[in-house]
């Protein structure tokens, strides 16, 4: 393997040790369904819920548009199960190594126009 290729593989390890799931119990991963407005969206997660989550307000100073079909990481609130803050959004690369280390399934995954 190249250097550069490697250099890069490691980098993104380490990016990645931030936006893993801290809790196992409040923090999921879930792909965006639809848009309801106003920084909320319908997600469905890994655990086969389908909760109403909002956009956590960091996020939003980013401008980072959510999509149907995006990856996302839910902290589920811990009052209210059914609902939740997306607190990450996973770009295509950091999806495909979570596939490649296998906190997700690539069936879950992949949508068709997503990968």
């Amino acid at each position: 393997m190249p250097k550069k290729e490697k250099d890069q593989e490691t980098s993104l390890d380490a990016e990645m040790e931030d936006l893993l799931p801290m809790d196992k119990d409040l923090e999921v991963f879930g792909r965006v369904m639809e848009p309801l407005g106003k920084g909320h969206f319908r997600v469905e997660c890994v655990d086969g819920a389908i909760r109403m989550c909002r956009v956590r307000g960091k996020l939003k100073g980013r401008r980072s548009w959510l999509k149907p079909g995006d990856i996302v990481l839910v902290s589920i609130w811990p009052f209210k199960r059914d609902r939740g803050d997306i607190v990450v959004k996973y770009d295509r690369a950091q999806v495909e190594w979570l596939i490649e280390k296998g906190y997700l399934d690539r069936s879950w995954a992949v949508m068709e126009d997503v990968l």
